[in-house]
């Protein structure tokens, strides 16, 4: 009876549009927040070709584990009965959650929670399942800070790096990851996704296509360079590596050709040659030669800070991105140089690096001291 009466009470102040709307409305079932979520789903999947299983499910986790918890809360059972003032209320509500490590909502995630909110009502209102855009009327978070992006130290980088056994091929594999992540800041969706054809030891670069980077536009990453009589060329210990895991990817797993997976599982066929027992045991169930996951490249990573002695924490594959972004900032990279490599859509999000390195910017101008061979005026 609640749910009606506020239904009826919306409709009676809502004008004869809304009364039409009403019409359609009462000629569907009310559609519970499960049955929603997963029209929305499938719907948005279909509208937007190519996006990734993982986009998907985080919208799911975030409406099912926000709005729909909310709604929940409120007894708000059906979607259509869900108005404008729910939604504010909504935004009070993230205001106090706390999620189940007993922390607050940082104000990127509370953005994150009513952007995918509004999405998805946006949605439902544009294919008729809602009778008012509730969307229209809640603005987004403003974040007038940025926080501090949270790259893996460099010591502890190099723990790691000096930790790899370079006479196991898993020790190469995993030292070719590392190098892409930190030093030519891939994402692990991205690097996870390269094939071997996208790897160009010749031009020292690496594509990126279209459908595995976030942005969905293709760019071509270079590998780490370095100046050699005044010509820009990759540092041979990295074209080296990148050349003796291709060299050993083709040995461990003949059957793999150029438009197969770059980074891939090491099965029981490849453990005389040095491969982890860790890896040994689940290549049993898995065959060899198997596109790695990011799940495994994480476990992977994981591992390898475990055995350096080093915080897990801090060795991630977003951590290394960081590193690359940091480090190529405060080395004077250009901003539109570095939103490129990075695959940034916007230089804002770029700017978050070079805002971090303050000292490394004043230096860049004092060496610039773009003021020499004019004369100044003085003051006596």
């Amino acid at each position: 009876m609640a749910m009606a009466g506020r239904r009826l009470t919306r409709a009676a102040s809502s004008g004869a549009q809304s009364q039409a709307m009403g019409l359609l409305q009462e000629a569907r079932e009310e559609m519970s927040w499960e049955a929603a979520i997963r029209i929305f789903l499938g719907g948005w999947a279909a509208d937007h070709p190519g996006i990734r299983p993982t986009t998907l499910e985080h919208y799911r986790e975030q409406l099912v584990n926000r709005i729909a918890a909310f709604a929940a809360e409120r007894g708000i059972a059906s979607v259509q009965d869900f108005d404008r003032n729910d939604l504010r209320a909504f935004v009070v509500w993230l205001g106090g959650f706390v999620t189940t490590n007993g922390k607050p909502l940082t104000p990127r995630g509370k953005d994150m929670a009513l952007a995918t909110a509004k999405r998805f009502l946006g949605w439902l209102y544009q294919e008729r399942m809602l009778p008012e855009d509730i969307a229209a009327h809640v603005g987004t978070y403003r974040l007038d800070t940025d926080p501090e992006p949270k790259a893996t130290p460099g010591t502890d980088l190099e723990k790691v790096l000096s930790s790899l056994d370079l006479s196991r091929p898993t020790g190469v594999r995993n030292l070719a990851m590392i190098h892409l992540m930190a030093f030519c800041g891939l994402r692990v969706s991205e690097l996870v996704g390269l094939n071997a054809s996208d790897l160009d030891l010749e031009e020292g670069r690496v594509r990126v296509k279209a459908e595995t980077s976030k942005v969905r536009r293709r760019r071509f990453v270079d590998l780490p360079l370095t100046l050699d009589n005044g010509r820009e060329v990759v540092k041979p210990e990295v074209a080296e590596l990148m050349a003796s895991w291709l060299r050993l990817r083709s040995r461990a797993c003949p059957h793999l050709g150029e438009e197969d997976a770059l980074f891939v599982r090491l099965g029981p066929n490849q453990f005389a040659f040095g491969t982890s027992e860790t890896e040994h045991t689940n290549a049993k169930a898995r065959p060899p030669g198997e596109r790695l996951t990011t799940d495994a490249v994480r476990t992977i990573l994981k591992r390898l800070a475990v055995e350096a002695g080093v915080d897990p924490h801090l060795m991630t594959p977003h951590r290394l991105r960081h590193y690359f972004g940091l480090s190529s900032a405060m080395a004077g990279v250009p901003t539109t140089a570095l939103m490129r490599a990075m695959g940034h859509r916007s230089p804002i999000m770029t700017a978050r690096y070079s805002e971090f390195a303050d000292a490394e910017r004043r230096w860049a101008f004092a060496r610039a001291d773009i003021t020499n061979g004019i004369r100044l005026p003085g003051t006596r």
